[in-house]
């Protein structure tokens, strides 16, 4: 009989680092890799493991028969087990057969019931279906007089209603209207004329209002501010162009190209720049010459894009296109 001293060449004297030596050489030599086999092997690694714990000169054989005993005691025993969670498994298959088949005979009896349960109260649903029917054509017989009583004072409201709302409208017009009059047209009941005392070019004066001749040329009025256009003086084909303020104000250029400045009277100050000299009156301006300074000439019309004339803001927007046409009806010549 073979030892596992004998399967790994070594004895009782060898040392832990000559056993280990044993083994790494007979390891690679049996190594299925290397030509050996997976039962060599694994006959290697029980004589090493034997002979670390000091049992090498036991023999293979009893190691090896204890082993395939304790596994074959091992097999056994769970095939008992299994034998038996079988018949346990069996036993609970039949209890949940006969739960079952008791389960459906109770489930007929109470769908059944339900049935029986759902017809009585469908018929019961039914006769109170027909009784409020019958409630509900009584009350509409009943109710028919007060629903035309309803109508009729429908329609009073709605006509008050509307009669409000006319009357309402017409006033919010009237007064619109009015307002628009009021603002649109100015009192020329006393003429007004202003006479300029100790004129200083670099300083605005103060005026006092004499009576005088309404005799000043009338401009159209215009409802673009900030844009020079070519207009008429009314009553005559005498052409002009003028410029508006914000303030209803304008400055005119005519034929011989004398600048005027037409002040709305409703925004009259009691300055007035040095450089306006008063002329005449119309209907809603008075009007002044700009012989001088600011506005008086086409080079400040044309360099400047804007002009401050006694506190008005006047644009030059389309200023030299409006002189050139300006000219042309005047004297065909070119004003610059």
């Amino acid at each position: 009989m073979t030892t596992f001293h004998e399967l790994l060449g070594t004895d009782d004297s060898c040392s832990i680092a000559e056993i280990k030596k044993k083994y790494r050489q007979l390891s690679v030599r049996l190594h299925p890799d290397k030509g050996g086999s997976q039962a060599l092997m694994q006959m290697l690694n029980m004589a090493y493991q034997q002979v670390i714990k000091g049992c090498g000169n036991k023999l293979c054989s009893d190691i090896i028969f204890k082993q395939e005993d304790k596994n074959s005691q091992n097999f056994k025993n769970k095939i008992i087990e299994l034998v038996k969670e079988k018949e346990k498994l069996q036993a609970l298959l039949e209890q949940h057969k006969q739960n079952v088949e008791h389960a459906f005979s109770a489930g007929e009896k109470s769908t059944q019931q339900t049935l029986i349960l759902l017809q009585v109260t469908n018929n019961q649903l039914n006769k109170q279906l027909v009784l409020l029917r019958h409630q509900i054509e009584e009350d509409g017989n009943n109710n028919s007089l007060s629903k035309k009583a309803n109508k009729k004072y429908r329609f009073i409201i709605i006509f008050i209603i509307l009669a409000i709302i006319i009357t309402v409208a017409g006033s919010v017009w009237y007064y619109q209207t009015q307002h628009q009059q009021r603002q649109s047209f100015v009192s020329t009941s006393v003429p007004i004329t202003t006479q300029v005392k100790n004129v200083i070019a670099t300083q605005p004066t103060t005026v006092e209002y004499v009576d005088a001749m309404n005799n000043a040329d009338k401009i159209m009025i215009m409802n673009t501010t900030g844009l020079w256009q070519q207009r008429y003086y009314e009553g005559t084909r005498q052409p002009y162009i003028a410029v508006r303020s914000i303030n209803g104000s304008y400055i005119v250029k005519d034929c011989q190209g004398t600048f005027s400045y037409y002040s709305n009277r409703l925004h009259n100050t009691t300055h007035i720049s040095a450089n306006l000299i008063f002329s005449a009156n119309d209907r809603y301006f008075s009007v002044y010459r700009i012989p001088y300074g600011n506005g008086s000439s086409n080079q400040q019309w044309l360099e400047s894009k804007s002009l401050s004339i006694n506190s008005n803001i006047f644009s030059n927007k389309g200023y030299k296109s409006s002189a050139l046409a300006l000219a042309a009806v005047c004297s065909n010549t070119v004003p610059f």
